[in-house]
């Protein structure tokens, strides 16, 4: 088991792990990686959100940014919160649509 730390940063802010978490490999850390990514990349301002994985020795294996599932899950969360006016084609200020 190797010791792996994952550092957090959003914008100009730093978190950086100085504990670590043991995994059996790279893929076992890059996945918990991820997976700490879409987490709080769910609450979070997702965009600047990024999770930086390194070795015990202190090497730098990868920068890991939230699932493009996350993206798209927390936009609907935030239409929800700000619902925008539906316009029915009776309206006139609502704008005509392009035919496909």
């Amino acid at each position: 088991m190797q010791l792996y730390f994952f550092g957090l940063h959003w914008g100009d802010e730093r978190f950086l792990d100085e504990e670590g978490i043991a995994h059996f490999d790279e893929g076992s850390a890059l996945y918990y990686a991820q997976r700490i990514a879409d987490k709080i990349g769910r609450d979070a301002d997702y965009g600047s959100l990024k999770v930086e994985v390194r070795t015990s020795e202190g090497g730098l294996l990868a920068t890991i940014l939230p699932s493009e599932g996350r993206r798209r899950e927390q936009l609907a969360l935030i239409g929800r919160r700000y619902p925008r006016p539906v316009r029915h084609a009776a309206d006139p200020a609502a704008k005509p649509t392009a035919a496909l």
